[in-house]
């Protein structure tokens, strides 16, 4: 399980360090994607577990469907697989990168079997909209 997050700088080779309260869950072997949800503008960032259970839910789903396939096929193409180095770091794909508008800096969210990848602009008004919603919807009793 992913939570907290933490604000991270890229160097010159895109490359930022994954926090280490998340290296051991995350693994080397990871996957990413944009969010697949219209209104979320970041990167999904999946261990390989956790896109491997994933992908079993594509798999679930009914392939007779014109409107399945059309939309597994969207968020399939688009995977992008990496490694995390031995330091730690990760190698921002530049495509997913300017896809979601990330420059120098990021903000590295954890949310429950992923992390979550911000730029700093749009994670901001993504805290404005927390801020104006209830969590009485979330069934939790905090």
């Amino acid at each position: 399980m992913f939570c907290g997050q933490f604000h991270h700088n890229l160097d010159e080779k895109n490359r930022f360090k994954v926090p280490s309260s998340f290296r051991e869950e995350l693994g080397t072997k990871v996957y990413l994607i944009k969010s697949p949800d219209s209104a979320t503008n970041c990167i999904f960032m999946y261990s390989e577990n956790g896109w491997n259970e994933l992908y079993r839910q594509f798999n679930s789903g009914d392939q007779y469907n014109q409107e399945t396939r059309r939309k597994t096929r969207k968020i399939l193409s688009s995977v992008v697989y990496g490694e995390v180095d031995k330091n730690g770091r990760f190698t921002l794909n530049a495509g997913l990168k300017s896809a979601v508008g990330i420059g120098e800096e990021l903000q590295i969210v954890g949310n429950n079997n992923h992390l979550e990848l911000w730029s700093i602009a749009e994670w901001e008004k993504e805290l404005g909209f927390f801020e104006e919603e209830s969590t009485d919807d979330l069934n939790i009793n905090f």
